[in-house]
Parts: structure tokens; C-alpha cells; sequence
């Protein structure tokens, strides 16, 4: 079964490839910037709104959870115990998971727009 610990050594592998074929921490800053800039310029909607669409369907899961419906659809499949099990698990690794991408994600826009504000002040 592919749990939290397994995810977890996942990430730090691909972080440790990224980490040992760029040496540079600025540069490192420098890509991450570009990327991000790139993705706001793309003419593509979509590109541009990916980031807001993981919080909404996010959310829109957390709300279907609070009602209930993920256990009345699996009730409804006949599924069993040890489904539903591993189903909570994936759930509870998904809230991990979306939370995360979602602190990060408030905390760069909160960044940029308070770089934001103090280029306009000066």
C-alpha cells in the first residue's frame, strides 16, 4: 500500500535530483520565478488558472466529505470494509497533501503581492 511515509521519500528523492543537478541556490530561486512568470503570461486559461482550480476542487471535495457522500457512493457500490478503509487514507493523505499545496500557494500570493505593494509605494 502506498502511504504517507512512502509519498514522503518519493518527494525527497525527486527534491534531492533537482537539489544535486542545480548548485546554485539562486538560480534555483531564478527558475521557480520564471516558471511561475511564464505560467501568468501563457495564453492559455487554463495555465494561468491551475493553481486556483487545485484549491476550488479541494474544496469542493472537503464539502462532498462533509456530507457524506463519499461513503453513501461507496455504500451504493456494495463496497467493502476494506475498501472504504483504504478510501479514508486516501482522503486523509489528499488533505495532507492539498493543504500543503494550498499554504504554499497563499503564502507566494500573499509574497508577491506585498512585493507588489511596496514597488508602487515607493
Amino acid at each position: 500500500m502506498f502511504g504517507t511515509k512512502e509519498a514522503v521519500n518519493v518527494v525527497d528523492k525527486v527534491v534531492g535530483v533537482a537539489d544535486k543537478l542545480i548548485l546554485d541556490k539562486d538560480k534555483k530561486q531564478d527558475i521557480a520565478s520564471d516558471i511561475v512568470q511564464n505560467e501568468m503570461v501563457s495564453g492559455s486559461s487554463f495555465v494561468r488558472n491551475a493553481r486556483p482550480m487545485i484549491i476550488y476542487t479541494g474544496l469542493v471535495l472537503i464539502v462532498l466529505e462533509f456530507f457524506g457522500l463519499r461513503f453513501a457512493f461507496l455504500t451504493l457500490i456494495e463496497a467493502s470494509k476494506l475498501m472504504i478503509e483504504n478510501s479514508t487514507q486516501i482522503f486523509q493523505f489528499f488533505l495532507m497533501s492539498w493543504s500543503g499545496v494550498t499554504s504554499v500557494y497563499v503564502g507566494g500570493r500573499t509574497f508577491e503581492k506585498a512585493k507588489l505593494r511596496r514597488l508602487f509605494k515607493k
